[in-house]
């Protein structure tokens, strides 16, 4: 793992000074999302997508765009091989601080993966519990950043013996639009249900949504719909006053 990660801060320090390395690392992310999700994702935005994706192109030589297809192998193959060694990993939120790219200039840091295990462990401790009788746990991640919590959380449902693909449903948000689409990536490389909302959770205010391919697969709109719906008809039933559409509310319906 620890040589794939070098060969990718290499790769990406390798495009000379004509390019800044923070300008490759946004490039690189927003074609590897692009690639990823308009694989399977034919909707009304498709096109956009793929019309973003030959602007960027347009930036580079084709020698030096060709490496961008090389990276996403190399992110691939690491993403693979944590997998197969039993435990996860931030890929990109470390390839991004060892870029160099987290600085007080940006005001942009990733937790590190240690962190999110310990977060992952606190909070999803009655995991093994309650998937004896329900389907699915949700996740709800209002500062998603990397995905780094969401990844620790996928691991968590793993070593207690599910499938994070079938056994999670997860939901993030973030209003830096790299964070949106390197969560994305990594939850779609890590086979993650998740639904991914470009947006502001202060505000509540919502821009663009990607859902990852084993969430569409998965039926996991309408499963986390008749989740929430339960769960008003039970508050219902006791008699227990019910708020404002909450924002894990929001982010299905949006």
């Amino acid at each position: 793992m620890e040589n794939i990660h070098q060969e990718l801060v290499k790769s990406f320090q390798s495009f000379g000074a004509a390019f800044r390395t923070a300008d490759v690392f946004r490039d690189f992310i927003e074609l590897a999302a692009i690639a990823l999700i308009n694989q399977y994702a034919f909707d009304a935005e498709w096109e956009q997508r793929e019309n973003r994706y030959h602007e960027i192109r347009q930036k580079y030589s084709e020698a030096d765009f060709c490496r961008f297809s090389e990276m996403l192998g190399l992110l691939m193959l690491a993403v693979n091989k944590v997998q197969k060694q039993g435990a996860f990993d931030d890929v990109l939120g470390r390839l991004y601080m060892d870029l160099g790219l987290g600085n007080d200039s940006s005001g942009q840091y990733f937790t590190p993966y240690c962190v999110s295990k310990l977060m992952a462990a606190l909070g999803g401790s009655g995991v093994a519990e309650k998937l004896k009788t329900e389907k699915f746990v949700s996740v709800l991640e209002p500062t998603c950043g990397s995905g780094a919590n969401l990844i620790a959380f996928a691991e968590h449902v793993r070593e207690a013996g599910y499938t994070s693909s079938q056994s999670m449903a997860v939901m993030g948000v973030d209003i830096d639009i790299l964070c949106f689409q390197m969560c994305f990536i990594q939850c779609q490389l890590y086979r993650i249900p998740a639904k991914i909302v470009h947006g502001n959770s202060l505000t509540r205010e919502f821009w663009s949504a990607w859902c990852t391919s084993d969430w569409i697969l998965g039926g996991f709109s309408q499963a986390m719909a008749d989740k929430i719906e339960a769960e008003r008809e039970r508050e219902t039933a006791a008699a227990v006053p019910t708020e404002t559409i909450t924002l894990e509310e929001q982010f299905v319906l949006f």
